[in-house]
């Protein structure tokens, strides 16, 4: 409980009074604790560089960090520890799916009352941002928990999941975040229990989907969703031969968490930035990052059951699967994926019509800067599939936001 008090230290005293503490408290904690019988094994000394992680992130403040962050996310951090003591922690990874929903619950709890008392004594926040706070630090931290990363990330994610949605502070309808909430949770579990994708996918989907149903509506959601359905779909076609010549996804094509935030983190840093700063280039650049990811997905899927396959940088004959190989079934999937995406949004009021041949000329160029990235940084290790998937749809949505004049 150790992070606790250096939590409230934080919250109620000065900035240079407390980082003080926070060092002398967590380095006091270090000798007397590595000098003890208890201190042995891979978990004691994973929650050691937790706590010396966390007096390292005290010191954010002298970077313009409020302090509030940081206090929440040590606070998170000691609530993990609290359920791994009494044996919860293992019990809520042994419910399939909505042990999920438990890590949540516990999270989102823990970050309300704290922001609620920091509220009521510091700084008012309103209760609709106070639910929205804790709700994306509850997902980050919960999502950490399914990934099975080093303790100490537990406070680095929570942290900068705070911190980002501190700079852009947006206010909601407490109803509307729960629906925001509920939605795509439901959906997300749906398709898992399909096979989809998994836990962590199921986590990391549900905090891309409240993101942009909050940032801009629910149009915006049925795009990415209409990908996730469609690139779902693509990946379970001819699977079982795909499987046969060792280039099907694995999994049975589950998403996970690197696969969900590899082909959707460009197109929520669009939607965020369109919801808070209201520039229309930003939603355009939304469904171009949204069209590339489809694009890219089903022309591979697509393109590995294809006899010619051809070497992007030389067109040199290469097999099925190899990365940067294009082909020309591939290449009308594509265009199709492309289109599909920017067809989708005009027909949801996106975009205009007149803005169509844009969005599918820029999202057709990621398509192929992701083939180009694989064929070199990919195929020399220098980048693996989801680093290039990422920078491909990111890609996608700047060239975008090039082509309005942004």
């Amino acid at each position: 409980m150790l992070l606790t008090l250096v939590a409230l230290i934080l919250t109620f005293f000065p900035s240079k009074v407390a980082d003080g503490f926070a060092v002398f408290l967590t380095v006091s904690y270090a000798l007397v604790y590595t000098s003890s019988e208890k201190f042995n094994g891979e978990k004691a000394k994973a929650y050691l560089n937790a706590m010396i992680l966390s007096s390292i992130v005290v010191f954010g403040n002298f970077f313009g960090v409020e302090n509030y962050v940081i206090a929440a996310s040590l606070l998170l951090y000691d609530s993990h520890f609290l359920l791994d003591v009494t044996g919860m922690y293992d019990k809520f990874l042994k419910i399939k799916n909505y042990g999920a929903l438990l890590f949540i619950l516990v999270y989102s709890i823990v970050g309300i009352l704290y922001f609620y008392l920091y509220s009521i004594f510091c700084l008012k926040f309103s209760l609709s941002y106070i639910l929205f706070l804790s709700l994306v630090g509850a997902l980050s931290a919960s999502l950490m928990e399914y990934v099975r990363a080093d303790k100490a990330i537990i406070v680095l994610a929570s942290s900068t999941t705070y911190l980002i949605f501190t700079i852009y502070a947006i206010q909601t309808n407490t109803v509307y975040l729960a629906e925001a909430f509920a939605l795509s949770f439901v959906l997300a579990l749906i398709s898992t229990k399909m096979g989809a994708a998994d836990e962590s996918g199921l986590l990391s989907a549900t905090l891309i989907g409240t993101l942009i149903i909050i940032f801009t509506d629910i149009r915006y959601f049925i795009i990415l969703l209409t990908f996730y359905g469609i690139g779902s779909a693509a990946t379970k076609y001819m699977y079982s031969i795909k499987y046969e010549m060792g280039i099907a996804e694995p999994a049975g094509g589950a998403r996970g968490y690197v696969n969900v935030f590899s082909n959707s983190l460009p197109a929520l840093f669009f939607a965020i930035n369109y919801g808070f700063y209201g520039i229309n280039a930003f939603k355009l650049a939304f469904v171009a990052a949204v069209a590339t990811a489809l694009g890219d997905t089903i022309a591979s899927e697509i393109g590995k059951t294809s006899n010619k396959v051809y070497l992007i940088t030389n067109f040199k004959r290469v097999e099925p699967g190899t990365n940067g190989g294009i082909s020309l079934k591939g290449e009308f999937a594509a265009v199709a994926g492309c289109t599909l995406i920017s067809v989708v949004a005009w027909i949801l009021r996106v975009v205009s019509v007149y803005t169509i041949p844009a969005l599918v000329l820029a999202s057709f160029i990621g398509v192929h800067i992701d083939s180009l990235l694989g064929a070199t940084l990919e195929e020399r290790g220098l980048l693996n599939n989801a680093g290039v998937n990422f920078l491909a749809t990111l890609s996608g949505g700047l060239i975008c936001l090039a082509f309005s004049g942004w």
